[in-house]
């Protein structure tokens, strides 16, 4: 009663607005499940309006299988309710709440939760459900129609972070509870995976506002010990909500054991007295599953007998040396008394683990479904205690009933009890069969049936449902859990002897691993690197498969973003190469995407024209937006970004200003939100070329605040930068300059070096105009660096022109004739930069302020020649600030 009190209290708080989380712990055994069950059963009671909901972690696939808990508990929320009603694992009344809830759940849903579609909840059965709430709601229901449409017609989004799901999931769950409070159980989390471990974390410091109790339940000495030598993932997250809500355990092996004995003795009418309810107690130490236990033993064997009142006491046989001393002994007596049929039906099921399928036990005995449920729901269920109901599972035609072992004691007990050789040959047996069951939607249970098949020795098997698991784990953004299954299927491939065919699966394996990686560690991380070598010495193995040409482009893309641009072009033509031998216009499509993006960075500026165009004029939005899916980005929509900054660059001003406007109206319509915060981050790029400090501030607060949304990190630091730009050009220097140093430790968080140069060259500038001209020089110097280590030359001619400025203001301080004539030569470095890359927009910026030392010494022929050479060849562009400059200063210049 005392844990019930504490437990009561809490929701009575959390119904006031002050959401928190609980834990109940306890060994196997100890009487947490009983506790959980009575505690919602009595708050229902209670409060009439309160929403019950739950999902167990899985002791056979938990720690691999991304979200189950919460996937169970978004499915109920959303209506799946009728199976868990009909297996009697949730009540009427809770199935009646729960269904009524639908429409405001999906609801919800489309409001804050849309990427959860098809990740949490399939969009199809959630159709299926509301369309039985049609009337009076028809316009979310059309909404929710169209979104699971758009959804089901392209690929799974690789590029949804983690961090995104958490927050949408949260949303929804804050959402539901402003209307209905929640009470959401969430049990063994001893077997709880990564993901599901962080969204935990995620919620529970997000409903502190919301009435929404979470209440979960753990072995405390299975976390204490870890997972794989690592802290297990329920560990952290403990320690972060004890900072956070105090005391939050509830402690069953602390709890008055003997109040649980006597408790559990007078749930039922009897005459026992103080001799044998001490005597009991001493035997248990009031460990619940033991006394349960043993009262059973006991009422079986007729030492407890129901006298003419109906009341239980002690028979005339009554030995306490002939019970069982131990728990093992108590579940080896309870077997022995079940029939061998019940040991046989108990023992295959154990094999597919704590939960199991009727159909599969079935067809292992051979037997027909109809008299199996008959054995499991009237004997081992109602009669034995053994097993529950968990519900039923609709695939088409095919039913599936699904029932658990009561405790997960019996069932290793149980399976302890086969043989290697039974196991293999059952594993195997047990796989098969779920395979045909299940069919086409084998892989939502890929997890299980790589357990199985390793387990039954077939390996090739294994290898193909781990990779499979890590793949839906990508699709999931669960990335510790995919890095994991990718791992278990290179382990399998490796005894596999060598041969082509063995370094193709390996690359397939290799390129989702190293996207799971990034996502996790960065760009910087040695394990990514690692897997990028992996990738590489393959490709160079496997030749001119065509199947290298993808892992190419992940190849080319890692070192791109990486600043090592030299290694990135080397893989784009051999890329480039294979697509031409293959004759395949489609990656040859995607190269030259690759090639002319990365030429401009480098400043080879005619190539990437020629490239650009040639994607440009192969792209359709309509037949090519399913790349994104593929790529991770649309390359055809890069293509069109990447053509503003070289058309500018060449001198196109108003050319550059076009397309970057029709660039954004592609990248609104694609619909992929990675795509589109590429597509500002580029167009960011080109609007601060331009210095466009209007425009630039608009795209830079809607890519920080995408990129913020979606959880895009390295974009989230590109708009900072991009913002810092424009505070200190609006004359908020310091701000300016706070926003830009931000950028740059988000830049080394993600080991992501695309654009630093521009970025240091920022720092400087805004250094420069705070008067700090040595911090302004020093971030110059690492500027220059970087074009050197790693030739981003883009931006290599303003670096110059800016160092020029720097030292201008420098030379208003001190030793003014070198200052100005160093300055000369850096402007004159950067005209030649420009003019070898045929930047002519550069060229012009820089002839002006070259123009204006030189007018300023004296040299105003010589400034007005430099003008006017590079003005006139201008054709447009005339009403952008730097060609109205270079006129002014021309005019200025003439007698």
């Amino acid at each position: 009663e005392l844990e019930l009190d504490r437990l009561t209290d809490s929701l009575a708080t959390v119904l006031l607005g002050k959401g928190r989380v609980l834990f109940v712990t306890g060994e196997a055994g100890s009487g947490k499940t009983a506790l959980i069950q009575e505690f919602c059963r009595r708050a229902q009671e209670s409060y009439s309006d309160l929403i019950v909901d739950g999902g167990k972690c899985n002791a056979q696939t938990g720690a691999g299988d991304p979200y189950l808990p919460f996937l169970e508990i978004l499915g109920l929320l959303s209506g799946e309710v009728e199976a868990k009603y009909a297996a009697g694992v949730i009540s009427k009344e809770n199935a009646f709440r729960l269904w009524n809830l639908l429409p405001s759940s999906v609801k919800a849903i489309l409001e804050n939760g849309a990427d959860l579609i098809n990740i949490f909840t399939p969009g199809g059965s959630l159709v299926s459900r509301a369309s039985t709430f049609s009337s009076g709601w028809t316009d979310w229901l059309a909404q929710l129609k169209k979104l699971v449409e758009r959804k089901s017609a392209l690929p799974a989004d690789l590029t949804l972070q983690q961090s995104h799901l958490f927050e949408q999931y949260t949303r929804v769950i804050q959402a539901l509870s402003r209307e209905k409070p929640l009470l959401l159980i969430l049990e063994d989390l001893q077997w709880v995976d990564e993901g599901s471990a962080n969204l935990l974390f995620h919620i529970g410091r997000q409903i502190k506002g919301s009435r929404i109790l979470v209440i979960g339940s753990f072995r405390p000495t299975e976390v204490a010990l870890g997972r794989d030598e690592k802290r297990h993932p329920v560990e952290p997250v403990l320690n972060e909500f004890k900072r956070d809500f105090g005391e939050i355990e509830v402690d069953l092996e602390k709890a008055e054991d003997r109040e649980f004995v006597e408790a559990f003795l007078d749930s039922e009418p009897n005459r026992l007295g103080k001799i044998f309810r001490q005597t009991l107690f001493t035997q248990t130490k009031g460990q619940p599953l033991f006394t349960v236990e043993l009262l059973r033993a006991m009422q079986e064997q007729g030492m407890l007998i129901k006298d003419r009142e109906g009341r239980w006491v002690e028979g005339r046989t009554f030995n306490w040396h002939k019970l069982p001393s131990r728990v093992g002994a108590v579940i080896m007596e309870r077997i022995s008394r079940l029939t061998e049929e019940m040991r046989e039906v108990l023992t295959l099921a154990s094999v597919e683990g704590q939960e199991f399928t009727a159909e599969v036990v079935a067809r292992l005995r051979k037997v027909e479904v109809r008299e199996l449920i008959k054995i499991l729901s009237s004997e081992l269920e109602k009669r034995h205690h053994l097993v529950s109901a968990k519900g039923v599972r609709n695939l088409g035609n095919q039913r599936l009933s699904l029932y658990f072992f009561q405790n997960n004691l019996f069932q290793k007990y149980i399976y302890s009890t086969l043989d290697e050789v039974q196991r293999s040959h059952l594993h195997e047996e047990v796989g098969t069969i779920l395979e045909t069951l299940y069919g086409e939607q084998a892989e939502e249970i890929s997890v299980q049936l790589a357990r199985h098949f390793q387990e039954a020795g077939i390996m090739p098997k294994a290898m193909g449902y781990f990779a499979k698991a890590g793949t839906r784990a990508l699709h999931l953004s669960a990335y510790a859990e995919a890095i994991a299954h990718f791992g278990k299927a290179l382990e399998i491939l490796r005894t596999i002897p060598p041969s082509l065919e063995r370094d193709l699966h390996e690359l397939s394996f290799q390129i989702p691993l190293a996207a799971s990686q990034q996502a996790i560690h960065g760009y910087g991380a040695p394990e990514v690197s690692s897997t990028y070598g992996r990738m590489k010495d393959l490709c160079q193995k496997v030749g001119e498969s065509p199947h290298v040409i993808y892992a190419l482009y992940f190849l080319a893309n890692y070192h791109w973003l990486r600043a090592e641009h030299a290694t990135a072009l080397e893989f784009t033509e051999h890329m480039m190469n294979l697509a031409q031998k293959a004759d395949d216009p489609l990656s040859l499509a995607v190269t030259h995407t690759l090639h002319g993006t990365l030429s401009f960075i480098i400043g080879r500026l005619s190539s990437a024209l020629e490239h650009l165009e040639h994607m440009n004029a192969f792209y359709s939005r309509q037949e090519h937006a399913h790349l994104a899916f593929i790529y991770g980005q649309d390359p055809g929509l890069i293509s069109l970004c990447s053509m503003a900054s070289v058309l500018w660059c060449l001198g196109y001003q108003d050319q550059a200003l076009e397309q970057s406007r029709k660039m954004l109206v592609v990248a609104r319509q694609v619909g992929h939100p990675f795509s589109l915060a590429a597509a500002l981050a580029l167009d960011t790029l080109f609007h601060l070329l331009r210095r466009d400090v209007g425009t630039l501030e608009e795209r830079g607060k809607e890519l920080a605040a995408l990129a913020e949304e979606k959880g895009f990190l390295f974009f989230v630091g590109v708009g900072i930068f991009k913002l810092g730009w424009v505070s200190a050009h609006q004359g908020r220097v310091e701000e300016g300059i706070a926003k830009l140093r931000q950028a740059l430790d988000l830049y080394q968080a993600t080991g992501v070096r695309f654009t630093l140069t521009d970025l240091l060259g920022s720092l400087a500038e805004a250094y420069g105009m705070a008067g700090d001209i040595e911090k302004g020089m020093g971030f110059l110097s690492q500027a220059l660096a970087e074009v050197e280590r790693g030739g981003e030359r883009y931006y290599e001619a303003e670096l110059h022109r800016l160092k020029g400025e720097l030292l201008l203001k420098k030379a208003q301080m001190n030793d003014r004739a070198a200052m100005e004539k160093e300055a000369e030569a850096c402007f004159r470095q950067s005209l030649d930069v420009a003019r070898r890359q045929g930047a002519k927009s550069f060229e012009l910026r820089t002839a002006v302020s070259l123009g204006r030392l030189l007018k300023k010494q004296g040299k105003g022929s010589e400034a007005k020649k430099l003008l006017e050479s590079i003005y006139g060849w201008f054709t447009e562009g005339f009403d952008r600030p730097d060609l109205k400059e270079a006129k002014s200063l021309i005019e200025e210049l003439s007698p």
